[in-house]
């Protein structure tokens, strides 16, 4: 769960026997496995007072931009558990986000705004209406959705989300808005297609699971793979990364931290590491 701001899936579907691919197999891909990064931290970090108070951009801000340019890479902001109210003049978070996400898109990165949902139950009109300030005052590439439910009866409920996000918001690259959705378990397909990516772990531990039968009609490259609180990561990201890539799953992201803390409000201290690992398996394709 993305457990500053509520969690992620409700409920997991069994995996059968016969889900594919089976352990052991290599998926063709056609496009390199990329982050896909929550990166809740505020933009500006603060030090001193008065005369020498000193604002510099949020280190994880810098460094998830400083590495854009190796792999691709999408990140999710979330000023307050959702946007902010636009506002004229824009008030000081508005202002830090927007000089924020201008930042990142300068280094090439893809900016999603966080939405949460309460596994459907959230009332869809404040839903549209989060959707509508990101697309008006923050000039974000699309929506991430979370506390996703992973229910078929939601089906309609998400793809009417998805929907307001592909109307409303025009990316500055021209290249169509993006739609994350984070279950964090495997959904019903129903779900997953009205996504271009699906979270389909997110937990503490670095398991990978096989994609169901159910799910086999989605590429898993539009899966994403998400799991924190990892003590050991230096020891086992290389091969967790190496998995999840050979499964052919589209985003990741591994973090140690978030051990009685948020572990989205800092980046991972592999974070430069993972970068170089996904930059190495990606050019296993050419």
């Amino acid at each position: 769960m993305l457990s500053s701001c509520g969690g992620g899936g409700s409920a997991t579907l069994t995996t059968d026997s016969t889900a594919q691919p089976q352990a052991g197999s290599v998926v063709a891909r056609t496009a390199p496995m990329g982050v896909l990064v929550p990166l809740y931290g505020y933009p500006l970090v603060y030090s001193g007072s008065g005369a020498t108070r000193t604002t510099v951009t949020n280190p994880a801000w810098a460094e998830v931009a400083a590495q854009a340019a190796a792999v691709p890479t999408v990140a999710i902001i979330n000023p307050s558990n959702g946007p902010v109210a636009c506002s004229t003049p824009p008030a000081p978070t508005l202002s830090a986000f927007t000089q924020g996400i201008a930042a990142l898109h300068a280094a090439g990165v893809t900016v999603l705004g966080y939405v949460h949902t309460s596994y459907g139950q959230r009332d869809p009109a404040l839903v549209q209406q989060d959707v509508q300030t990101y697309a008006q005052c923050y000039g974000v590439d699309g929506v991430f959705f979370d506390e996703v439910s992973t229910h078929a009866d939601t089906a309609s409920y998400y793809a009417n989300a998805a929907a307001a996000v592909r109307q409303d918001i025009q990316p500055s690259s021209g290249k169509p808005a993006l739609v994350a959705i984070n279950p964090g378990a495997y959904p019903d397909s129903a779900i997953a297609a009205v996504a271009d990516i699906t979270v389909i772990h997110e937990s503490a531990d670095a398991q990978v699971l096989p994609i169901p039968v159910s799910l086999s009609s989605i590429s898993p490259q539009k899966f994403a793979y998400l799991a924190l609180r990892l003590s050991d990561l230096p020891q086992v990201q290389t091969a967790t990364l190496t998995s999840l890539y050979q499964q052919g799953i589209g985003y990741v992201y591994l973090t140690d931290q978030g051990s009685g803390t948020d572990p989205w409000a800092t980046l991972s201290t592999q974070y430069a590491a993972m970068v170089q690992t996904l930059q190495t398996l990606n050019q296993t394709q050419n």
